[in-house]
């Protein structure tokens, strides 16, 4: 699979499981999970090699900062790991362009 694609994909999720987690079934964790997905997911662009984008970074080390603080960090980390992480697996997994 393409890592940009699956970059975007898991994007979407986060921001799909917000908006579960926040109407239908209200939780405080599954809300950190899912802004950590999301963000984590946003924070590197894939072309020819990963790269950041800051936007996302500045937010993503904002909302952390604020889970430290008042929520639930764990839950954002491991969302912001499997954002950015498996993105970055299948980057490194792809078959190199001959």
């Amino acid at each position: 699979m393409d890592p940009n694609r699956l970059s975007q994909a898991l994007s979407l999720l986060g921001v799909a499981l917000y908006a579960h987690f926040l109407w239908f079934r209200p939780s405080q964790e599954g809300i950190a999970l899912a802004l950590g997905l999301a963000l984590g997911g946003a924070s590197l662009a894939y072309g020819e090699r990963p790269f950041p984008v800051p936007f996302f970074l500045v937010l993503f080390a904002l909302l952390l900062a604020l889970q430290l603080y008042f929520g639930y960090p764990l839950f954002f980390l491991l969302g912001g790991l499997l954002g950015v992480g498996l993105p970055y697996l299948a980057y490194r997994l792809r078959k190199p362009a001959k």
